[in-house]
């Protein structure tokens, strides 16, 4: 279970940094104050355009695409993390009633022959105070 969640942190990071590159390499949807700042003019032709926006299209399609299976990865790994911390927790919890049984176990039996020797010497006692008074 620890191998996994190793893997599925290394495609988080990997997909966290594709995100990043893919974001930052999308253009803006507010081109025309770009355009004026940086002093470009819009001489730019049609074909272009289409080229730039089909572009665009796949980086788009792109992140979510990445955004989507990083969140699933993201759960996937928190589900992991609970279900073996939930083994861990019943084993301990296991390991905890297997001692504590064979502790009872072994404080019954002492107190039982504790028991039986206190009778025995109780028993005696009272012979042994009944033969002195005859």
């Amino acid at each position: 279970m620890e191998i996994l969640q190793y893997i599925i942190g290394a495609i988080i990071l990997i997909l966290a940094v594709v995100l990043i590159v893919l974001i930052s390499m999308q253009q803006g949807k507010r081109k025309g104050l770009e355009n004026v700042i940086s002093g470009h003019t819009s001489t730019n032709s049609y074909l272009n355009k289409t080229e730039a926006a089909k572009k665009g299209k796949r980086f788009e399609k792109a992140t979510i695409y990445c955004a989507v299976a990083f969140g699933v990865l993201v759960i996937a790994l928190y589900t992991t993390v609970a279900i073996s911390k939930n083994i861990e927790q019943t084993k301990k919890e296991e390991s905890l009633a297997n001692t504590s049984s064979t502790t009872v176990s072994t404080t019954v039996s002492s107190s039982t022959s504790s028991a039986t020797s206190s009778e025995t010497s109780a028993e005696s006692s009272v012979e042994e105070s009944e033969e002195a008074s005859k």
